[in-house]
């Protein structure tokens, strides 16, 4: 039996929206509840485990004092609030998130607030999982799901809740809680911070973080569709120009915020291969970076691996890309996340292997599915820095252990007869393509740039 999903409406007439017929033919049935004024909007919330969803007209946002409400509700109301702005609106996602609301849709848009309602409904159950995972470990006998507590009475061995990346313009009252332990109430003061990572938290919180995607491409194969992307992400500055990671990763490292960045790519990752795959393209799979950081939370692990089971998408369809150091530095948490990852058979891929990294294999090889050879070994082939038997002998023991073998940073057509003799699975890099923000099937242009990549 489907159950049925509440979706509480402030100001905008439900019945004009046609969801629950839109939604039902996607097989999520919905009833939908008007709120007009402040008493029945009252009524409303104060049963707030009621709701999976709050839409909002903009205006009304204020003028019924939902935020005042939400606030005084705390972390009880597993919805999330999606206002609706009229067409003439100035009102951008980003303030939107900064009232606290997941998302911002044009009034009429019935395709975007359909995608949006869908999401987010996903969401709610996610979070009621979560919830019961940590009050399994932290309730008394006193307490209950649908008890509404304070903040500070629930900030004390809090584990796991939904956040979003807009969690870093949030304004703190109270001292955050340590970054090995990722809550919702975590929020950054901008006291201390300095010049640069006031820059980029100014960036990120103007909605500048987006995603770039490079095929990954069958070496036997290279003309087929592609199927297998690369999620990386960039930054937009003050222009629009594209940021690459290394010019805006090591100060977001530095200012303790990997984890949310983290969550925000894995949270996109996921969404957009539910679209591809929901478009048809059942094949689709997409590699995602995960920083050796982030793997010192248990909690963030749990909430990738709570993402990961309730995301709509076909199993072994996504891959977390972990660098070589995560192995050795955070043993414990890439068996809980290898684990986490095995229950619907997605993978784990070890990035930066040495030449000489058969013994690692040996050790680590269990827990991955992949390895993506870097670009001092694809380089020190044409350089002739790299023995080939070398080669040979990394992927032979890669595939001892059923490990999928990717080449990275493949710019050069004198790579490929190197690549394809040794083995190697599939490619990645210029000489396929560059990294584009639209997924695009099934053509990609070959970009070939081997003067430079010899000569620089």
């Amino acid at each position: 039996m489907i159950e049925e999903k509440h979706i509480l409406c402030v100001d905008p007439e439900p019945v004009k929206l046609r969801i629950p017929a839109l939604l039902g033919r996607r097989g999520i049935e919905v009833e939908l509840s008007a709120a007009s004024d402040q008493a029945s909007l009252d009524q409303a919330l104060s049963e707030p485990g009621h709701w999976d969803l709050v839409l909002c007209e903009a205006g009304s946002f204020f003028d019924l004092a939902l935020d005042e409400r939400l606030d005084a509700i705390g972390d009880v109301l597993d919805a999330s609030v999606v206002l609706i702005k009229p067409r003439d609106s100035q009102l951008s996602p980003a303030e939107g998130y900064r009232w606290g609301a997941a998302d911002v849709v044009m009034k009429g848009d019935t395709d975007h607030l359909l995608m949006v309602c869908e999401r987010e409904l996903g969401n709610a159950v996610l979070r009621r999982r979560l919830r019961v995972l940590e009050q399994a470990g932290t309730a008394s006998p006193e307490s209950s799901p649908g008890r509404a507590e304070s903040r500070e009475g629930r900030r004390e061995g809090r584990a796991v809740v939904i956040p979003t990346i807009t969690d870093l313009s949030k304004a703190a009252t109270q001292e955050s809680e340590p970054q090995t332990e990722f809550v919702a109430e975590t929020t950054v003061h901008e006291t201390g911070l300095s010049v640069e990572q006031l820059r980029i938290k100014s960036l990120i919180d103007e909605g500048g973080l987006t995603l770039e995607f490079q095929p990954i491409v069958p070496l036997e194969a290279p003309d087929r569709a592609r199927s297998q992307f690369e999620a990386l992400v960039r930054l937009k500055d003050e222009s629009g120009t594209l940021i690459l990671p290394g010019d805006f990763l090591p100060t977001i490292a530095e200012a303790g915020w990997m984890g949310k960045i983290d969550l925000w790519i894995y949270r996109r990752a996921l969404t957009i291969l539910e679209e591809l795959q929901g478009a048809g393209r059942t094949d689709a799979m997409l590699f995602v970076n995960l920083a050796t950081e982030t793997l010192r939370s248990r909690a963030l692990i749990k909430a990738i691996g709570g993402f990961t089971s309730a995301a709509r998408i076909s199993s072994g369809s996504i891959v977390v890309e972990l660098h070589r150091d995560a192995f050795v530095r955070e043993p414990e948490g890439v068996e809980q996340l290898a684990e986490l990852l095995r229950l619907n058979r997605h993978g784990l891929l070890l990035e930066d292997p040495g030449v000489g990294d058969c013994r690692f294999l040996e050790r680590h090889g269990g827990l991955m599915t992949h390895v993506k050879l870097n670009r001092r070994i694809t380089r020190g082939l044409v350089e002739g820095e790299v023995e080939q038997r070398d080669l040979d002998r990394l992927v032979g023991c890669a595939h001892a252990r059923d490990i999928q073998v990717v080449a990275l940073a493949v710019e050069s057509a004198r790579l490929l007869p190197m690549l394809f003799s040794a083995g190697v699975d599939a490619i990645q890099g210029h000489f396929v393509s560059m990294p584009y923000q639209d997924l695009m099937y099934p053509a990609v242009q070959r970009i070939e740039s081997e003067s430079s990549f010899i000569d620089s």
